[in-house]
């Protein structure tokens, strides 16, 4: 009896372990790139000028552009828009960006650049000077598709 206890506790020791395993890190897509990157809202705007099926590339700073084929561009309701990029440049990640116009006419921006092959990515943001930026963020925290299955 005493064997049994003995491969039990060795069997349980073994599995804990193997559960306890760090997740395979998943390589950075924007390593290259600053943590925030400011945006002009002048080049938010353009993207909803631009067609589905059309290119566009958005330059912003720090040397950043983010180029590709708007693949969706869809009217929700009279005042929200959203539109898809998707870039080969950056491996196929996708810029969905939303823009609704508030009851003052005024226009809010929100979004992410997102690919869920990758750790990094960035998510829009505006500042409480009206500013927007972009700021990484790990995809992992943002999408949890482990969660759904």
């Amino acid at each position: 009896m005493k064997n049994y206890i003995v491969y039990v506790f060795a069997l349980l020791f073994t599995i804990q372990a193997i559960g306890q395993q760090p997740p395979t890190q998943k390589p950075k897509l924007f390593s290259n790139f600053p943590d925030s990157i400011n945006c002009s809202e002048t080049e938010l705007a353009s993207i909803f000028t631009t067609a589905a099926g059309q290119n566009i590339s958005l330059s912003f700073s720090n040397n950043f552009t983010f180029g590709g084929v708007v693949t969706s561009m869809e009217v929700k309701y009279s005042n929200l828009q959203s539109a898809i990029i998707k870039s080969p440049v950056f491996n196929n990640a996708v810029f969905h960006i939303s823009k609704r116009t508030n009851p003052d006419n005024s226009i809010t921006y929100v979004g992410q650049i997102i690919n869920q092959n990758y750790f990094d990515g960035y998510q829009l943001t505006r500042d409480t000077f009206y500013n927007y930026h972009l700021l990484k963020i790990e995809t992992d925290n943002l999408i949890q598709i482990d969660s759904f299955h």
